[in-house]
Formats: C-alpha cells, structure tokens, sequence
C-alpha cells in the first residue's frame, strides 16, 4: 500500500509538471505547431498526393475562432486559398447565396472512379458563428473540389494545417 501511494505520488507530480520538463519517453505526443494567423492569400503544394477524395466537412465554434475540418480519403492533396467578394457554383457559373470571404480550392475530388459521390457533408449550410457566417461545397469538377466560406468581416485572419490518423485539413477563423 505505501509502494502503492508513493506512485501515485510520482505520477501525480509529473501530470503537474508542464510537458516540456516531462522527458520525451513518457510525453504521450508532441505539441501541435500551428501556424500563424494571415490575412493574404496562401497555398500549399503536395505532389505526392494523388487522388486524394474529400469525404467530408464538420465545423464548429471555439473561444477565440471558429474552425471547419475536412476529411480526406488519401494524402492531404494541395490547395489554394483566396479572398473573394463573391462566389461562383463550377461549372454553371451560377451564384452562391453567401456573401464574400475565402474560396478553398482542394486538387481532389469528392467523387469515386465510377462517378459516385463520396462526400457525405453538407452542401450549403449557415452556423451564423462569430466570424464563419456560411460554408458551401460549391464544385467537384476536373480533379477540383472548391468550398466557400462566408466570412464576417470578409477578410477574416484564418490560418489551415494539417492533421493525420486520419487525415484531414482544418481551418479557423479568428473572432
């Protein structure tokens, strides 16, 4: 029982310590990095990423930021992420019912090789969050998969990165 307390004790103690002090056999996983917040447009290039599928899209609010994960069957494929005062349906050209804020274009698509759809997210959708006011999925055309983001203010600080086991892309907007 005393040899029982005394690891509790340890165990106890090294859960207070901060994780840097704790030696790296018994950290569980390093620390995240994320990236800084940008208000420009920004890409990221992955050739090692071929077909990836985009299979779906949650999104959620935070203290400070509003966030979407997207679920990638695959690498994560590359992408390009642009300010736009307004957005297009590809293809048709038709309008998108949402105001300005960031186009996400992803080189995948959301389709298998027989044509059938993979992506199980929504389509259009309104969370009314702090700054994401609105998400559209708003193509799945030659090896494209394009998103819009409603924003408020349209030119939102955002930042996206990457996460495996499984793979998936986020992006927050800040508040």
């Amino acid at each position: 029982m005393k040899t029982l307390l005394a690891r509790a004790a340890a165990l106890t103690a090294a859960l207070l310590l901060p994780l840097a002090t704790v030696p790296a056999s018994t950290a569980t996983a390093p620390a995240q990095t994320l990236p800084g917040w940008t208000t420009t447009n920004s890409s990221w290039t992955n050739p090692r990423a071929t077909q990836p599928m985009v299979t779906n899209l949650r999104y959620a609010t935070h203290a400070g930021f509003d966030r979407v994960v997207i679920s990638i069957d695959g690498r994560i494929p590359s992408w390009r992420a642009t300010y736009q005062r307004h957005f297009v349906y590809d293809a048709s050209g038709a309008p998108v019912p949402i105001r300005g804020g960031i186009q996400l274009v992803l080189m995948a698509r959301a389709h298998d090789l027989a044509g059938h759809n993979v992506y199980r997210g929504p389509r259009l959708v309104r969370p009314g969050f702090d700054a994401l006011k609105a998400i559209a999925l708003t193509g799945d055309f030659e090896g494209h998969v394009t998103f819009a983001f409603g924003l408020d203010p349209q030119h939102t600080p955002y930042r996206i990165f990457r996460l495996s086991s499984p793979q998936r892309l986020v992006i927050d907007f800040k508040h």
